[in-house]
């Protein structure tokens, strides 16, 4: 469940009002007529019917005319996908919505059902959590399940390193793709004994499977990348790959939920913490800076990737206008690592634009583009290559360099 919310408006005017209560099996529900929203009558409660059920009870008690509020929770995403396929209105609040409601009362799932129609009804409510879309949500999966098999493999790395340490096995700093050759050339040059030659057989295998397992899923994000435009868009971004193009598509989703660039960068936890009195911003300016530390909430994985995207923009992409604005900081004396994260929330924004299908302003990044068009052709191999119905790396890169840059008007020449 994502944690970014959106606001509603003005609240919609149906005649029923439906609190559910959801947990990962059994499911409650409270409806109430409110067409006096300050005398709202129950009309019935169902209490403990199974998730597989729901189609079955709705048909039955709630009519169409009606919409359900559903608190947050893992499955609540699934809930309201299935109630909006039978024809209701469903929306999904913040989990802490009644959170201090009720407290001497013994929990009760029909009690939170009730609690959750009458804070709407009331105008507690104000926002809506934003849930993603079935594909996205099936992205959402894949990216995680990359992660953590990624989060996996470094662990058994880190333990078969420490074995080796802790028996007098050395290995090279660098051990690249041969780490595995390279442990047990040196388990055969060292006496062990048959517990531990066990241990490490068992980290190797484990180590290996992981990595099976971020080579598979890698191809098929690959995949995914290959087939939506919206996500090659993204890789105009300098320090922009497939992969950092994959999770912040995935994660952000729809970006028009986002009024504006700002609250893409709050959201991504690259915002400044605002909460500082007139003489700490005083104190904060006569030492060169704001005084305001990045804000601790947020998203870390967006935070991760356009950080990470900020580091390259700073290492490799020096010679764009976001490299050349980050190295001037760097040279005016400002931290490296507040660099990043500032060139980092100025890339927040531009994904912003991108992922709202603004048109691209210029053709400065175009060359860098193709070059990531080739690149990513490579990765994908020259049999997928002709299966999607290209001859060659260069028409694939032609096809969206086409796309992008075709209606920009060329660079000026310099004059000689």
């Amino acid at each position: 469940m994502d944690a970014q919310t959106q606001g509603h408006g003005d609240r919609p005017r149906t005649k029923y009002v439906v609190g559910m209560d959801a947990h990962s099996r059994k499911l409650a529900i409270s409806i109430w007529e409110w067409s006096d929203p300050w005398s709202p009558v129950l009309v019935r409660n169902v209490k403990c019917f199974a998730i597989s059920e729901i189609r079955e009870v709705y048909e039955r008690n709630v009519d169409l005319d009606s919409i359900t509020i559903i608190e947050a929770s893992l499955n609540s995403a699934m809930i309201k996908e299935t109630l909006v396929e039978l024809g209701f209105r469903a929306e999904v609040v913040k989990a802490d919505t009644i959170a201090d409601r009720e407290r001497k009362r013994k929990v009760c799932d029909i009690r939170d059902a009730e609690n959750l129609a009458k804070a709407y009804i009331k105008g507690d409510v104000e926002e809506f959590v934003w849930t993603p879309t079935a594909k996205y949500a099936k992205y959402r999966g894949i990216f995680f399940a990359y992660r953590d098999a990624r989060k996996e493999a470094q662990r058994n790395w880190n333990r078969i390193w420490c074995l080796c340490s802790a028996n007098g096995a050395r290995l090279p700093e660098e051990v690249g793709e041969d780490f595995v050759k390279l442990v047990r050339a040196a388990m055969k040059e060292i006496e062990l004994d048959e517990f531990t030659v066990e241990r490490f057989e068992m980290m190797i295998a484990d180590y290996e499977y992981y990595c099976g397992r971020c080579e598979k899923l890698d191809r098929m994000i690959m995949e995914i990348v290959a087939s939506e435009d919206e996500m090659i868009d993204l890789m105009q971004l300098p320090g922009f790959f497939y992969m950092s193009a994959f999770a912040v598509k995935t994660i952000v989703g729809d970006a028009k939920r986002f009024p504006k660039g700002s609250k893409l960068a709050a959201y991504s936890g690259l915002a400044a913490q605002v909460d500082t009195s007139g003489e700490e911003e005083e104190r904060a300016k006569r030492r060169g800076g704001t005084g305001k530390p990045l804000d601790t909430e947020g998203r870390r994985d967006l935070k991760y990737y356009f950080c990470e995207a900020g580091q390259t923009v700073l290492n490799k992409c020096c010679a764009g206008s976001l490299g050349k604005w980050g190295t001037r900081l760097i040279f005016a004396g400002k931290a490296r690592n507040k660099v990043v994260c500032a060139v980092g929330r100025k890339l927040t924004v531009y994904s912003w634009h991108i992922m709202r299908g603004d048109p691209t302003p210029n053709r400065e990044g175009e060359a860098l583009f193709r070059r990531k068009m080739i690149r990513f052709c490579t990765s994908i191999g020259k049999r997928r290559l002709r299966e999607m119905g290209y001859g060659a790396r260069s028409d694939f890169a032609d096809r969206h360099v086409k796309r992008i840059y075709a209606n920009l008007p060329e660079p000026r020449k310099p004059n000689p």
